[in-house]
């Protein structure tokens, strides 16, 4: 299901001519800072943006934010540790 969400900001992104980093810059200058390494595993939909990125993401893309929530409950897919 986070393909939806995924597909989403990932096409937001590309209409607009931003680079990750474009969007990680813009979004730290709306107060949620964020890398580009997360950002790219937000489009990919192994991480689910938080409610203050979400809201951000939305902004600056111009998306609407109930895109976030198509894909069902809130939750993060945390990679395995190797431990």
């Amino acid at each position: 299901m986070p393909r939806t969400i995924t597909s989403s900001v990932k096409r937001a992104r590309l209409r607009q001519g931003m680079t990750q980093q474009d969007l990680a810059e813009k979004c730290a200058e709306a107060g949620a800072p964020v890398d580009e390494s997360h950002l790219s595993r937000i489009e990919r939909g192994i991480f689910r943006p938080r409610p203050r990125l979400r809201a951000v993401l939305a902004q600056v893309l111009e998306i609407d934010p109930d895109t976030f929530d198509e894909s069902g409950p809130e939750a993060y897919r945390r990679p395995r540790s190797s431990a």
